[in-house]
């Protein structure tokens, strides 16, 4: 696997570090870490970007020191190949520098978990799980796993195309018997087009449960411990995010959805939804992609 690691120097991001260097994994795993220092515009016809050379200086000096303490969590196999410091627009930049090396996943701690911040449109983590052509793990750092028990790994399926490959990234991620993992599939009883035609409610439950069977026998080889669940909510993202929170959930894993320009825009996106109101990690699993053009 190669991996991004996507850094400012924080806590939160340190903290996402030592998470994804936890789990569970086989192989080599190059490691890059990226610092972006964001380039504020200048209105003031230069004036006031005399303090630049020192600000740069200092982001500098404290992105070398990040990528130490990150560096000095891998070991073995792992290999932190490269440290990268690029100046710009800070989501956009990861994104970008994540297709230019061909990363399978970036690692990013995801700022902001009150119920203001989740919805803020700006937000990095958002922006770079919605926007990267590849997997993308958004680490709540006030909601880590204990490092004494099994991971407990929430995976939301529903049969389509992203779910499966969803189901297949987990499976060669080689996590094995430290996860304890719930599958979990959505009847959207309150949807749009179940009130505007008759849904046969027991027949739709009998036909996720049969998604579900599928998506555990996939799973079994590498995993000990599955149940599953089928749901019933207003909405696909609120079950799944009241599931996480009532069943203790450590890490979500779901297939993209919404993969067109305009598809991303709309905030009820299952992805979007879950990725600013899950109490937990998320990991989009995402097959490489072109990227999105005007």
């Amino acid at each position: 696997m190669k991996a991004l690691i996507a850094t400012d120097g924080s806590q939160n991001a340190m903290e996402a570090a030592k998470l994804f260097a936890n789990l569970p994994h086989t192989g080599p795993l190059e490691v890059h870490v990226l610092t972006v220092i964001y380039m504020p515009p200048d209105d003031s016809g230069g004036m006031a970007y005399a303090w630049l050379p020192e600000f740069i200086q200092t982001e500098e000096a404290r992105a070398k020191e990040g990528f130490a303490q990150i560096a000095a969590l891998f070991q073995g196999e792992e290999i932190v190949t490269n440290h990268m410091i690029c100046h710009g627009h800070v989501g956009h930049t990861i994104a970008e520098e994540a297709r230019k090396i061909g990363a399978d996943l970036i690692v990013i701690g995801a700022q902001g978990h009150s119920a203001i911040a989740r919805v803020l449109l700006g937000s990095t983590s958002d922006f770079v799980a919605t926007q990267a052509d590849c997997s993308v793990l958004a680490v709540r750092t006030d909601k880590l796993p204990a490092t004494d028990g099994p991971l407990r790994v929430a995976i939301a399926y529903d049969g389509s195309e992203p779910a499966r490959a969803a189901i297949d990234e987990f499976v060669q991620s080689s996590w094995g018997p430290r996860c304890n993992v719930e599958l979990v599939h959505v009847l959207p009883h309150a949807s749009l087009f179940s009130r505007a035609v008759s849904v046969d409610v027991e027949a739709a439950k009998q036909e996720g449960e049969k998604l579900l069977a599928e998506a555990a026998e996939r799973l079994r080889p590498v995993v000990g411990d599955i149940h599953s669940h089928v749901l019933e909510g207003d909405s696909i993202g609120e079950a799944i995010s009241d599931f996480v929170a009532e069943h203790g959930i450590d890490l979500v894993m779901m297939g993209e959805t919404g993969r067109s320009a305009l598809s991303q825009l709309f905030l009820g996106s299952v992805t979007r939804y879950v990725l600013r109101h899950a109490a937990c990690s998320v990991w989009v699993s995402r097959a490489h992609r072109e990227p999105t053009t005007a």
